[in-house]
């Protein structure tokens, strides 16, 4: 049995030119999110790097269509572009978790009404502003110098030259022989391959896993993920619920393990915030709860990779039998 296949233009294609036109799909996206990201739009930075790491999963998932001299060449380009622009998301995503850590950690503060627990509360709002001044208000100091430093980037002589070679390829793309090939048959492969990349990588992990090696897992994820919403999504509609199934199997790997890794590093990023506080005589123990639930939040996503495997497992698996 067959994945459906959608009656577009494209299902009758060759490999490379069904690929070429999701890549030129991706490069327009980047071409309106760029002025956006420069603006500091709300999400904008987020949008435009997800782009980029549209941009190169596609690329290196179907990597053997083209040059690899090429596509290796403006891989690298867009890594050293989402390196600029994870710097300032980074720091967007600290303050979103530490948002969402004190609304948490403010829940179930109700007071009494005597006189004790009344100075009490003054006392853990004290604290609170304390905390919020370091990993809130500090943080979006941070991010307007961070998202400055990204915008004078973007003005420089490599910016312009990334944006003219991603054109070039793309008016131009220099294709192999395999290229030339049924889109349907050659792009089912590549995908089957990526599926038992993933399935492999993400068995591979134990319990004393370390963060690199989840992350390397994520970055898998990621890549599935991508590699087959480019095969299923507008432009090019090749294939139907079994590689959407991968898709979502790949993103939620993704998405586990960037919780994770997002608590792991705000953990890290609150115990410091702790150190400096204590240093210089004000209150650290909410820092230091805030470290420690961020913890238990991420030991929590890494419990939960056993069934994001299985799913995983059994889409890749009906994709290879289709």
């Amino acid at each position: 049995m067959t994945d459906e296949v959608d009656p577009s233009d494209v299902a009758g294609s060759d490999a490379g030119t069904a690929i070429v036109a999701a890549l030129r799909a991706i490069g327009e996206r980047l071409d309106a999110l760029e002025p956006a990201a420069i603006a500091d739009e709300p999400d904008a930075i987020h949008q435009l790097r997800t782009h980029v790491r549209r941009l190169r999963s596609v690329l290196a998932a179907y990597a053997p269509l083209f040059d690899a001299s090429v596509a290796e060449g403006i891989r690298r380009r867009y890594r050293e572009f989402g390196r600029e622009l994870g710097t300032v998301r980074d720091i967007e995503v600290r303050v979103q978790v530490a948002e969402r850590a004190l609304e948490e950690a403010g829940e179930g503060e109700d007071a009494d009404g005597t006189r004790d627990a009344l100075d009490a509360d003054h006392a853990r709002a004290r604290e609170r502003a304390v905390v919020r001044a370091r990993l809130v208000a500090a943080e979006l100091e941070t991010h307007r110098l961070a998202h400055a430093r990204f915008v004078e980037r973007q003005r420089m002589p490599r910016a312009t030259a990334r944006r003219l070679v991603l054109a070039e390829f793309l008016d131009a793309p220099p294709l192999t022989p395999l290229a030339a090939g049924p889109a349907h048959e050659v792009l089912g492969d590549l995908l089957a391959h990526e599926g038992r990349r993933t399935v492999a990588r993400a068995e591979r992990l134990t319990a004393s896993a370390d963060p690199d090696e989840l992350h390397a897992v994520r970055k898998a994820g990621r890549r599935l993920r991508y590699a087959a919403e480019a095969v299923t999504t507008e432009p090019v509609v090749l294939f139907g619920a079994r590689a959407e199934a991968l898709a979502e199997a790949g993103e939620r790997l993704h998405d586990v393990l960037g919780d994770h890794r997002d608590e792991l590093l705000f953990a890290e990023h609150a115990r410091r915030a702790a150190a400096h506080a204590a240093h210089q005589g004000e209150p650290a123990g909410l820092l230091e709860h805030l470290a420690a639930a961020a913890d238990r939040r991420a030991s929590a996503h890494v419990h939960g990779l056993t069934a994001v495997r299985r799913e995983l497992r059994r889409a890749a698996e009906r994709w290879a039998a289709r």
